[in-house]
């Protein structure tokens, strides 16, 4: 059977076996599908494209730890929206080291370049703020997935709990930030 015939399901089970053929195959029924979604939520054709390479790139490192629960497709969209959200969290973080000598911020006009790492810095403290509030599981939790780029199994391992906590309390945490954020009206999210 040729692969463009096979299902996402079977094209993943011989990704799994080190199949480069079955992952391009993958990578080309996806690919301009992602971007478009993507780029709908980040509107930088650069920065949606960056999103979707990394997650082709992590799908592939990845692919002996993936245990589909539902479709192939519903797992790379949700993998897609994650990357977005590190995405977002790593321009945040990187938006922050941008320093002004204090004595010269006065001095300078703001403009709207300005006012938009304001309120980055204003929205990554908030976010922070929220982070640091988390109950201490959800917050430990996050925190592994986030900063440490641990995979829901390994911390699930790592902490002797169920996959499906570690989901769900990374879930938890996703959703009381992305109400922080839409107060921002930064609608970045799936």
């Amino acid at each position: 059977m040729n692969l463009a015939e096979r299902s996402d399901e079977e094209l993943l089970l011989l990704c799994q076996q080190g199949s480069r053929a079955a992952f391009a195959q993958l990578y080309d029924r996806y690919w301009l599908n992602l971007i478009k979604k993507a780029l709908h939520k980040l509107e930088r054709q650069e920065d949606a494209e960056e999103v979707v390479q990394t997650l082709f790139i992590n799908l592939w490192r990845r692919r002996d730890n993936i245990q589909l629960r539902a479709s192939f497709r519903t797992y790379l969209y949700t993998a897609l929206r994650y990357e977005i959200l590190q995405f977002i969290d790593t321009w945040i973080k990187r938006s922050a080291y941008v320093e002004l000598d204090d004595a010269a911020v006065g001095l300078l006009p703001l403009d709207e370049t300005d006012m938009g790492r304001m309120e980055v810095k204003e929205l990554e403290s908030n976010i922070n703020e929220i982070i640091n509030g988390l109950p201490e599981k959800c917050r430990l939790i996050f925190k592994m997935s986030r900063d440490e780029g641990m995979s829901a199994k390994q911390i699930a391992h790592e902490l002797d709990i169920s996959h499906r906590t570690v989901e769900t309390q990374i879930s938890k945490a996703v959703g009381i930030i992305k109400k922080t954020i839409q107060r921002f009206n930064i609608l970045f999210f799936l």
